[in-house]
């Protein structure tokens, strides 16, 4: 009676660290710690809760699968203020659609190129984010995956894609700065992967849910990319699609709004296909988002939070302040021989952390679990907690 396609969905990485640490009992007299879930601890700006009460007068009113003039408007003074190249350089209402967070439209859009080509490949970066694999699914076809590791500043391979595959290519999913790493992808890679799925025919998504979440250098986006790029067709974003949620860099994953730009023909698509069946972003949750997306200063404050928890943990651990995001994708020490399994069972036990060990997030391809080795850690917690974790993560290295 159900779809057997679902069983890929038995292997979920908060079900396998389940698994993993069940069994296991914590040594140490302290509180636990979990570190899995990448959900912001910072509250958002203060003045939402005024815009929240202000917008219940709209409560009535059907939400719609387009957005309204207020919300574009309140995008294109977010474009000004981050990506001012973009400012009033294409036609919001063609290339722009609100979405309730990135994961509902991640999946989504493998609806949109379904059955585009015969026996077709949907390709996912290797670690993923469940909600790329579930788009891929959706797509149809076979699921490619794509290695992001360390020997590739941990940004998914393309330039060893066979040609043959990219052929039958429809969807391609990348992440900026990427997921679980915090790399950010230079100019020439993005270039190479609109100009892949331009000669190829396919649709390039790139998640950009962090893109407003770095340190030292500002990523750039896609976007920005594509509207200096030649195109063969009058749509400076064909074959892209962007996503941008305030999740992150708002610290408003409750309001559950972001935003979908790129290629008019795949907007259009996605419209129809939400319009008929899909969640919508409610009215005052639009307009509740477009004035976050309106206000910078908010963004920099949390920015600096994550800077300065990344900080605390540099002063007692040795390790590489990631570029972008708010994860660490910590290496295994050398006496756990690449056992990322075991490690997060051991700094569950003696430490009172819990982690996600890199190889449940990740599948082997290619003889590569890209995964192993690593344990990722969301440093999304208050400053006392960042500082009480790096002691015990201290005091544990320094015994091994």
């Amino acid at each position: 009676m159900l779809n057997p396609d679902f069983s890929i969905f038995d292997d979920n990485m908060f079900v396998q660290v389940r698994q993993i640490l069940d069994p296991v009992s914590i040594n140490i007299n302290e509180p636990l710690l979990d570190f899995t879930v990448g959900e912001p601890r910072i509250a958002p700006p203060e003045w939402l809760t005024s815009v929240l009460v202000a917008e219940s007068k709209n409560w009535q009113s059907y939400p719609k699968a387009f957005a309204d003039d207020a919300f574009l408007s309140d995008v294109s003074q977010y474009f000004k203020n981050r990506f001012p190249v973009l400012a009033g350089q294409f036609d919001v209402a063609e290339h722009i659609v609100p979405v309730p967070g990135t994961r509902e439209p991640l999946h989504l859009l493998g609806y949109c190129v379904k059955g585009a080509k015969p026996d077709n490949i949907a390709f996912v970066t290797n670690p993923f984010y469940h909600a790329w694999r579930a788009g891929a699914l959706a797509a149809g076809g076979k699921i490619g995956y794509i290695n992001a590791l360390s020997s590739t500043s941990f940004l998914a391979d393309i330039d060893n894609v066979p040609e043959d595959d990219l052929r039958r290519c429809t969807i391609m999913y990348l992440c900026n700065p990427s997921n679980p790493h915090g790399a950010i992808a230079p100019e020439k890679y993005i270039e190479k992967a609109i100009s892949l799925a331009r000669e190829f025919e396919f649709l390039l998504v790139m998640d950009e849910c962090y893109i407003d979440i770095w340190r030292n250098n500002r990523p750039i986006s896609a976007l920005e990319i594509a509207q200096n790029m030649d195109s063969s067709t009058s749509d400076k974003f064909s074959h892209l699609i962007v996503l941008n949620s305030l999740s992150k860099r708002s610290s408003a994953a409750g309001v559950r709004a972001g935003f979908l730009c790129g290629d008019r023909r795949v907007i259009a698509a996605y419209k129809k296909l939400v319009a008929n069946g899909a969640a919508l972003v409610p009215t005052p949750l639009l307009h509740v988002a477009g004035a976050l997306y309106r206000d910078e200063d908010h963004n920099q404050l949390i920015r600096q939070f994550y800077d300065k928890s990344f900080e605390i943990l540099a002063e007692h651990l040795q390790i590489k302040v990631p570029d972008g995001g708010f994860f660490l994708w910590m290496s295994c020490p050398d006496s756990f021989k690449g056992d990322d399994q075991e490690f997060t069972r051991q700094l569950f036990a003696n430490a009172g952390i819990k982690t996600v060990p890199g190889s449940v997030m990740a599948v082997t391809h290619d003889g590569v679990n890209p995964g192993a080795g690593f344990v990722r850690l969301a440093i999304v917690h208050e400053h006392d907690l960042i500082e009480q974790a790096a002691l015990r993560l201290s005091g544990m290295l320094g015994g091994l």
